[in-house]
């Protein structure tokens, strides 16, 4: 078994954000496309479409953090940002095909602090290397 800690990276944008992380994960999800037809009597059908990839990503918030990313929320790019995320030795990247979304900061009490959440969605299939 691995340990997470030092072993994640995250980067957007050329801006190393992992310092600002305390939560993320790397989720590809296949889009099921179903091909069910009337002669089908007993069960549902289907086969595997293409997939949606995202990292959703929190922690504590921090100014310059935010200064990463709440310009893209505010004001979204028409060309889409650098995406690279590296676990352990390897590295998914979204070239010019990544953007933020559901940027939400909370401050749910006072002794916990002020936290963000927020999604980075990529935009086609990453290059791994």
């Amino acid at each position: 078994m691995k340990k997470v800690a030092g072993n994640i990276t995250v980067t957007y944008d050329s801006n190393a954000i992992t310092n600002y992380l305390n939560t993320t994960s790397l989720n590809a999800v296949v889009n099921q496309i179903d091909t069910t037809d009337f002669g089908d009597a007993n069960a549902k059908t289907s086969i595997a479409g293409l997939a949606d990839w995202e990292v959703p990503i929190g922690g504590p918030w921090d100014v310059t953090l935010d200064g990463y990313l709440s310009g893209d929320v505010i004001s979204p790019p028409a060309t889409l940002k650098t995406l690279a995320v590296g676990i352990d030795t390897l590295t998914f990247t979204w070239t010019a095909n990544a953007f933020i979304t559901d940027y939400k900061i909370s401050g749910s009490s006072p002794s916990d602090g002020i936290t963000w959440t927020g999604t980075l969605k990529g935009s086609g299939a990453p290059t791994k290397t």
